[in-house]
């Protein structure tokens, strides 16, 4: 499956995005289809490193076992390691300051599993919505946590 990218400018300096996208445990709080968060472990600087997601996505219940890594400090890199309807899902979450506003791009390549035929077109869609909401709870966060 393709990468796909979404691209968005937030009225919100990069740390408050950074800091929205790396607290994984307050997800459900802004993020409807992430049900629950758990960390599972965590680098030695306490930077959770691992987690599960349980996740409810167009009306189907799943749980994800997620990598986390850290490539640069304005980047958050995951990597689904086992979980329910993908047999691949990446995602790349990176912010560029721009004085009193963000720039965001998040990027998601998935591989969807399952036993029928879905077309890439049409999977490509499905992560193309999946990130427009993404980038939209993540401003909506971001207005809420600066109100």
């Amino acid at each position: 499956m393709p990468l796909v990218s979404k691209t968005v400018e937030v009225d919100a300096p990069a740390e408050t995005i950074m800091a929205i996208v790396a607290d994984f445990e307050a997800y459900p709080q802004w993020n409807p289809e992430i049900k629950g968060c758990w960390i599972l472990a965590r680098y030695d600087d306490g930077r959770p490193s691992q987690l599960r997601l349980d996740v409810e996505i167009q009306g189907q219940a799943g749980v994800f076992i997620t990598a986390v890594y850290y490539p640069a400090e304005n980047q958050i890199y995951t990597v689904l390691q086992q979980g329910d309807h993908f047999s691949k899902q990446e995602q790349r979450f990176s912010v560029v300051p721009l004085g009193a506003s963000t720039l965001l791009q998040v990027d998601m390549e998935v591989e969807v599993d399952t036993k029928l035929p879905i077309p890439s077109l049409m999977v490509k869609k499905l992560i193309g919505d999946t990130l427009d909401h993404l980038a939209n709870a993540l401003i909506a966060r971001a207005q809420q946590l600066s109100a």
